[in-house]
């Protein structure tokens, strides 16, 4: 898999991608039927209540059927897999289904700093930005700030960046960041803030592109990522 269509996740760090992707998009019945047994056990599986929007759900453990929403079973998924993380193996085909795209494991190396995890081909390295804003007006990417992120612009001396982003300190350290809220206010901006049209034809520019935080850099990620939040990219 070339290095530029391939993105290396940490067994963690595939986890809580796992579980982000569960609380983008919207229904996902048939990835959680195929995920069940996965996570559960091959004997283990779940089922939908002819009757109501409601699921029943069997595992490998329990003998008795458990009867669940959607989310619950999400949910479900998400501790389970962080409480008995899986092998590099069994992880892999787990993110090859969330995903929708080839994963393979990734033993530990100079390339992957030393950690075991995945790779995941992300179909990416043609894809391309239409400049919609799409994502910049309607994406929930206000609790996506990283530190990194935070302590890049104080070093880089964007006080008018900062002046957007919320802080959240615990005993004088800091621990997260919110954007991008009102200079002066607990109140998030409609949009991004940093989005200008450039035309009338709809094109629209981010004014802080080369210093814009890691969680819009990195989006849309994967292909299926772009195809279930509206992106418009081809």
């Amino acid at each position: 898999m070339p290095e530029n269509e391939r993105l290396f996740l940490s067994t963690q760090e595939a986890l809580d991608a796992v579980n982000i992707a569960f609380s983008q998009y919207s229904s996902q019945f048939y990835l959680i039927e195929g995920l069940w047994p996965l996570v559960f056990g091959r004997d283990a599986y779940v089922m939908r209540d002819s009757k109501r929007p409601h699921f029943w759900a069997k595992t490998s453990k329990r003998s008795k059927l458990l009867s669940a929403g959607e989310n619950d079973l999400k949910q479900w998924i998400v501790s389970h897999l962080q409480q008995s993380p899986p092998s590099l193996e069994q992880l892999a085909k787990i993110c090859s289904l969330v995903f929708g795209t080839a994963v393979c494991t990734a033993l530990e190396s100079s390339t992957t700093n030393g950690l075991d995890g995945i790779w995941i081909k992300t179909d990416m390295a043609d894809f391309k930005c239409l400049q919609c804003g799409h994502c910049c007006r309607t994406l929930n990417y206000r609790d996506g700030c990283s530190l990194d992120d935070y302590r890049r612009w104080q070093q880089l001396g964007r006080d008018d960046i900062l002046a957007w982003v919320g802080t959240v300190r615990k005993n004088g350290s800091l621990v997260a960041c919110r954007i991008w809220l009102e200079p002066g206010t607990n109140h998030y901006a409609e949009i991004c803030p940093w989005l200008k049209q450039v035309d009338q034809s709809g094109c629209t520019t981010c004014t802080i592109h080369d210093v814009r935080p890691a969680i819009c850099r990195q989006y849309p990620g994967t292909r299926k990522h772009a195809r279930l939040t509206g992106c418009k990219g081809v």
